[in-house]
């Protein structure tokens, strides 16, 4: 095929993948930490201030990286001009933008670096790895951090300092994972420039002032600039979750390993126990067709990553090299101070995983017919990726008229207790945490659902309080859904 012909059905995809991530990012249902980033930039937009301590879904205090959060909330303030319903979904073109935009910068990186042939390749592994599918579509920051990150590789490549600086301090800005784009920006500011430091000091100073606001505020409000992080160094705030040990045993954690494999390939949160909860068919053979698939998905990555190259794409290979193992540091570290580790913290090297892949793919004498057979396995992902997001749709539509009820019956400036850190999102009220202790005095209702597997039980003491109370009465009970709503009665 000619080159040209490649470059044409780059577009094509890179076009219609666009659309399925917009299409699937404004119909799907918001749910986990997308509740609590897009509720947060709710209030930013109608409060015109940044939250800390208030009730947006969770016990623990506004502490991430904002630029998200004030693209969001600058989304939601201009559509709320024509209606509210339309600002709500606004918020959701967040992560589809920047994750469209990450494809495009990949795209010109690989054409620049490669050829067409291989662009082509990278952009097939990029648009259809379902974790990069999930995260720009869901509104999680990660996609907003992905785009900065290699935006700044990208102008540091055509020799634009200031710009790869701005770049990798809005990264930065946007999560603390980005700080490990810095060796591979390092290493190419160097091979660029060889002496000239600088140049070389630019691409250090001038990402960590930009970062700096950010990381003062949290050391001033929170006792630690990278709360809940290294808690146990900083002694900062505790309250909510905030990590304070340091074990190296975790390091050994099978189960992290797993869990971020699966989530690499599309199962929610990495845990398999999520897709047995649903009432799926076949769903053992499903999933033997499904570890098959991502074996054969990710092979050409193995054999890439172990060519020889020459000449310009050297420097830059060994600069991917080297940002991989910054990341692989970076799990080290979080699965050290966390216990844990998820496959969204990688996001920022998946585009460069995509040009290995590529490259893999491309030295592979049948390639043809392994491109064919990934496409096919792409057209998986994608047909998987439409049926996690229609059944997580159907189980949080249970509780639809719950919502509706407590937007209708209750004040804009109520606070609710309750359990789910995604309650306050869907009633667009504050909610104090379930784990909080419970002050009667403090709130106007609680909510309770103790039936629903897609969001926390409710706290056990907290709930042996709430039934023997003789302040609260019930002015709402869905037995169908399992919510149970109180009205606190003020003396």
């Amino acid at each position: 095929m000619k080159q040209n012909n490649y470059a044409k059905l780059s577009i094509a995809i890179i076009i219609g993948v666009a659309i399925l991530r917009f299409v699937f990012a404004l119909t799907h249902t918001t749910s986990g930490d997308a509740c609590w980033h897009l509720a947060s930039a709710r209030f930013i937009a109608t409060n015109d201030k940044v939250p800390l301590f208030e009730g947006l879904g969770r016990l623990e205090p506004f502490w991430p990286p904002p630029f998200f959060h004030f693209v969001a909330a600058l989304f939601y303030k201009i559509s709320s001009l024509i209606s509210y319903n339309i600002a709500g979904l606004s918020m959701k073109l967040v992560s589809p933008i920047f994750g469209t935009l990450t494809v495009i910068i990949a795209y010109l990186i690989a054409r620049k670096l490669f050829d067409d042939r291989v662009a082509f390749y990278s952009i097939i592994f990029l648009n259809f790895v379902p974790f990069f599918i999930d995260y720009s579509v869901f509104s999680y920051v990660d996609s907003t951090v992905t785009f900065f990150s290699i935006l700044s590789v990208y102008f540091m490549l055509n020799n634009k300092y200031i710009l790869s600086s701005i770049s990798f301090g809005l990264a930065l800005l946007s999560k603390y994972n980005a700080l490990f784009m810095l060796p591979m920006l390092i290493y190419l500011a160097y091979k660029n420039n060889k002496g000239k430091y600088t140049k070389l000091s630019i691409i250090i100073i001038l990402p960590l002032f930009i970062a700096s606001s950010w990381l003062l505020r949290n050391y001033v409000v929170l006792g630690n600039p990278f709360w809940p992080f290294l808690n146990g160094i900083f002694h900062g705030v505790e309250l909510g979750t905030s990590f304070n040990k340091i074990n190296f045993n975790n390091i050994f954690s099978v189960t992290a390993y797993l869990t971020t494999y699966l989530e690499l390939f599309g199962v929610p949160n990495g845990n398999i126990l999520l897709l047995i909860f649903y009432d799926i068919p076949y769903i053992k053979y499903l999933l033997v067709i499904w570890v098959i698939s991502t074996i054969a998905f990710i092979f050409p990555f193995i054999k890439g990553l172990f060519l020889r190259i020459e000449g310009k794409q050297r420097y830059f290979l060994t600069s991917v090299h080297i940002v991989f193992l910054s990341y692989l540091f970076m799990l080290f570290i979080y699965l050290i101070n966390t216990g844990w580790f998820g496959a969204r913290l990688l996001l920022p090297v998946v585009p460069f995983i995509s040009m290995i892949w590529a490259k893999g793919i491309n030295s592979i004498k049948i390639n043809k017919v392994y491109v064919i057979a990934a496409l096919v396995i792409s057209a998986g992902f994608i047909f998987t990726e439409v049926v996690k997001l229609s059944i997580a749709s159907k189980e949080w539509s249970i509780y639809k008229q719950d919502f509706g009820w407590a937007k209708t019956n209750s004040k804009e400036h109520d606070v609710f207790y309750g359990n789910g850190q995604c309650l306050s999102y869907n009633i667009n009220r504050l909610v104090i945490d379930h784990t909080s202790p419970l002050d009667l005095n403090k709130v106007d209702y609680v909510w309770v659902n103790n039936k629903w597997g897609i969001d926390f039980q409710m706290n056990e003491n907290s709930f042996s309080k709430i039934k023997s109370s003789d302040k609260l009465k019930v002015v709402y009970d869905n037995p169908a859904s399992g919510t149970t709503i109180y009205k606190v009665i003020k003396q």
